[in-house]
């Protein structure tokens, strides 16, 4: 007969080896977690007064951020000329996403949430001078932009190149096994989400619209609603240039460069405006290659 001290050949000594291990792993993964917190709160010290901290990812080859959502909101501290600085990890908020900010030790998440915040803390306002008519209109057009043209880029460059281009417009930030697992992630997300529902011609006739829509209410104004700039141009810019500068032979990219180049020159009027510095703000510099270059 078996010993009482063995259960199906497991002594209590084995399981008192296994419970001190898993014991020690969770005893480091506290102390882990403890130092990461004294690291984040020392470094929070640092931050000056009244300056957004910007955490986005890595600068892009050709592009400031190869995400829309970073590229957005730096956009708008520049329009809104509100002082920030670039903290450049992969940390995520605590909602899991990038870019986020901290303003005065307080940490503000997602892209719109974070320009609310500001607008209300700051009383900026860059639509004061659009009328509620214009207003309204704005808003669709950034929902169409953020939440149906967006999930084809993503697709593009997710689903049916399978991050391909991603290591490259990266600056090597992601690599392409990274790239690969990522992909494998994206095809459900955009399922859940409804477009990926869709079959890649059915997406592409639903990208057609949108960016025909856009072209056609932008027509040769200077910004969306005319000479000045607003919030609103904002979105449509850091959508927009992902096109132009980290989607290499896509059809947004052929939409935006060749079939509607007045998105083209929009997108190049308000980098010219907002980004006098971009050849700083990217990892190649434009006399270093062609992607960035304007078109003739």
């Amino acid at each position: 007969m078996a010993s009482s001290s063995s259960f199906f050949g497991v002594t209590e000594c084995n399981l008192l080896c296994v419970g001190g291990l898993v014991a020690g792993l969770a005893l480091a993964a506290v102390a882990f977690k403890r130092y990461q917190k004294y690291k984040d709160d020392q470094r929070r010290q640092t931050y000056p007064k009244d300056t957004v901290v910007l955490h986005q990812i890595g600068r892009g080859k050709y592009i400031p951020s190869i995400s829309p959502f970073p590229l957005k909101l730096e956009t708008y501290l520049r329009m809104a000329k509100i002082p920030y600085i670039n903290e450049h990890a992969h940390t995520m908020s605590s909602k899991g996403k990038t870019p986020w900010m901290t303003y005065n030790g307080e940490d503000v998440d997602d892209s719109q949430m974070c320009i609310d915040f500001l607008n209300k803390k700051l009383g900026v306002d860059m639509n004061k001078h659009l009328s509620l008519e214009q207003k309204s209109i704005g808003h669709a057009f950034r929902i169409l932009v953020e939440d149906h043209l967006y999930w084809t880029g993503v697709l593009q460059r997710w689903v049916y190149d399978k991050g391909a281009h991603v290591p490259e417009a990266s600056g090597g930030r992601v690599t392409p096994f990274q790239a690969r697992m990522i992909s494998r992630k994206i095809g459900p997300q955009a399922y859940m989400q409804g477009l990926g529902r869709h079959t890649q011609e059915e997406v592409m006739c639903i990208l057609r619209k949108d960016v025909e829509a856009l072209s056609c209410f932008l027509g040769q104004k200077k910004f969306l609603f005319g000479d000045d700039p607003c919030e609103y141009d904002c979105s449509i810019f850091g959508l927009l240039a992902q096109a132009l500068w980290s989607m290499p032979g896509s059809p947004h990219e052929v939409m935006a460069k060749k079939e509607f180049p007045n998105l083209k020159d929009y997108v190049y009027r308000v980098r010219e405006t907002f980004w006098p510095d971009w050849n700083e703000c990217i990892l190649e510099p434009e006399q270093g290659g062609t992607r960035g270059k304007k078109e003739k």
